[in-house]
């Protein structure tokens, strides 16, 4: 038989709490809260986008191109493996003379890299159309050159390159530049192969983000129902 209260008596919340019915309630409504946390960490990784592999985002293509040696930079500042590197790159052409900037490989050091520039510059091999294998990415923003070295670059940006390889007439350009593959262990001294990932900047679905967020509310309300419906039940316990 259930304890009788007189009126008036004072009931504590968590006695009225762990009556069955009450618990049943509970234990539904930390279900629900667990369905709808579950729902907002979905939404949530639907609104924020990550960086992606290059390799993953463009297929591996093949051009026909000679390279041009008296275009060869070294571009600075670039992060491979959680180091900061040199890249070597070098204008090419294909057989329509249109211009295709190679990036051939990189090193951590830039003596490395200058002298690997040295060796492309002065190759006496015979200068030829041959398959070079690699993946395209895109044009990136214009930095200022180094004075004292303007071989030295701080970004690949074709529209800057195009005026270093030919200051004085036009020329025709693919859009975007070529990292090489299996091209790095063929210099003197040897390159390191470059692991091209594209970084772009992480975007946020607000709208993805929004709906993340009310997930969450739902899920703390369905907990505060129950609460409240054991404070309500409480009062009415106290009134009778």
């Amino acid at each position: 038989m259930g304890t009788v209260l007189k009126k008036g008596a004072r009931i504590s919340f968590w006695r009225l709490a762990v009556r069955p019915k009450y618990i049943a309630g509970l234990l539904l409504a930390l279900l629900a809260a667990s369905a709808f946390a579950w729902l907002g960490q979905w939404q949530l990784g639907r609104a924020i986008t990550k960086d992606q592999p290059a390799s993953v985002i463009q297929q591996v293509d093949t051009v026909e191109a000679m390279i041009d040696q008296k275009n060869v930079y070294i571009v600075s500042d670039r992060v491979q493996n959680g180091k900061t590197v040199f890249w070597v790159i070098a204008n090419a052409f294909d057989a329509d003379r249109q211009s295709v900037t190679l990036a051939l490989g990189q090193s951590e050091s830039l003596l490395t890299a200058e002298a690997a520039r040295f060796s492309i510059q002065n190759s006496v091999q015979a200068q030829a159309f041959l398959p070079i294998r690699g993946i395209w990415l895109p044009s990136e923003g214009p930095q200022k050159v180094d004075g004292e070295k303007p071989y030295l670059l701080h970004s690949i940006s074709i529209a800057q390159l195009l005026n270093l390889y030919s200051p004085n007439e036009p020329i025709a350009s693919y859009p975007k530049f070529f990292v090489v593959e299996g091209y790095a262990d063929t210099i003197t001294p040897k390159l390191g192969e470059i692991d091209a990932v594209l970084h772009p900047a992480e975007a946020i679905n607000w709208l993805s983000a929004f709906y993340a967020a009310e997930w969450v509310l739902f899920a703390g309300f369905a907990v505060f129902l129950w609460a409240r419906t054991v404070k309500d039940a409480v009062d009415a316990e106290r009134l009778n």
